[in-house]
């Protein structure tokens, strides 16, 4: 997490540009998890203004609020997350349970793809060959929005409570094995212990950017293209090229 929290550049609008783009995926996140639901048999998330885009739907205490803060006290960017509130007694099946998990990283992916294509060899939209001084504000909000989707994909499916991963095996785990860890106080935990991992260990979040830059590989990215998206990251996240 170093690389995501560093010395932040908060005078460039870049960087605001980055928030707020990322405030928005958060929302689509959301608004995805909530769509799904409806479909698989909730129908009081409509009722309740589950399906909406607006971003104050979505505030969670402890990922809108108190983490973004502890971000910034740690010399780190604010980025916020949010909770969809979904009432899993009324879906139709454990499949659909499991679907309403999936959908938020799923939307992420569908970003990432978008964010990324730009930048494709085949389009020629961008030239990938140019130096980070000659890079673009709109090129480097794309690269770091890009990046940033596909953390958020890997990181959300790890298999723990309360992240995604976890409630996509969830519905077929054992009532008394599922329910325990994901309740707080043991959910906040394991989360907080997750974040140390994180934060701590520069090697993981090595290996989630080895991820994307092999999934890139796979949809025909050439080396000119995965380096300029790396850079953009890094210019938009921390003002500098690294």
């Amino acid at each position: 997490m170093r690389c995501l929290l560093a010395v932040i550049d908060f005078s460039s609008p870049v960087t605001w540009a980055i928030v707020i783009g990322w405030i928005m995926s958060v929302v689509l996140h959301e608004f995805s998890h909530g769509l799904v639901g409806y479909l698989g048999g909730d129908y009081t998330i409509k009722e309740r203004g589950g399906l909406t885009l607006n971003p104050l739907q979505y505030i969670d205490p402890l990922n809108s609020l108190v983490l973004p803060v502890v971000f910034l006290l740690m010399g780190g960017i604010p980025l916020p997350g949010g909770v969809t509130y979904i009432r899993r007694d009324l879906l139709r099946s454990r499949a659909w349970d499991s679907a309403v998990a999936v959908a938020g990283p799923a939307m992420n992916f569908l970003l990432f793809v978008l964010l990324a294509l730009p930048f494709h060899p085949k389009l020629g939209w961008i030239d990938t060959t140019v130096g980070p001084d000659q890079y673009k504000t709109w090129q480097i909000f794309l690269g770091a929005m890009a990046q940033l989707q596909i953390v958020a994909v890997v990181i959300n499916l790890i298999p723990v409570p309360p992240l995604d991963g976890f409630n996509v095996i969830g519905p077929f785990m054992a009532e008394r094995t599922r329910v325990k860890p994901s309740t707080p106080p043991a959910s906040t935990i394991a989360f907080l212990v997750l974040f140390l991992i994180l934060w701590t260990s520069p090697g993981v979040l090595h290996g989630i950017f080895q991820i994307k830059t092999r999934l890139l590989e796979l949809m025909g990215f050439d080396d000119d293209a995965i380096d300029m998206i790396r850079q953009c990251f890094n210019i938009g996240i921390t003002g500098r090229n690294r």
